[in-house]
């Protein structure tokens, strides 16, 4: 499994998820707002949210997955609307 289609497994396991193809790359998105970005080849770039407001992973071979899946479920949390944090969420 590629760096890109990891992210995508994990990104689309949340509620509402939606995958969109930008110029840049792809989009993860949630009630119309994007929580995770991929862009770049080598490495791959992810940029998510953050509690201070955006920040960028490079994605090499070795990355630590645990951390990755964390990152990407916060910023689902941060961006999502409250009714499905409400609804219990991830």
């Amino acid at each position: 499994m590629t760096v890109s289609e990891q992210v995508r497994a994990i990104a689309l396991l949340l509620p509402e998820a939606e995958e969109r193809t930008t110029g840049d790359g792809v989009s993860f998105i949630v009630d119309g707002k994007s929580f995770a970005t991929l862009s770049g080849e080598t490495p791959v770039t992810l940029r998510v949210r953050d509690d201070s407001g955006e920040t960028s992973l490079a994605l090499d071979p070795d990355v630590d997955w645990t951390l990755v899946e964390d990152r990407i479920a916060q910023s689902w949390e941060l961006t999502a609307p409250r009714r499905l944090l409400e609804a219990g969420g991830r």
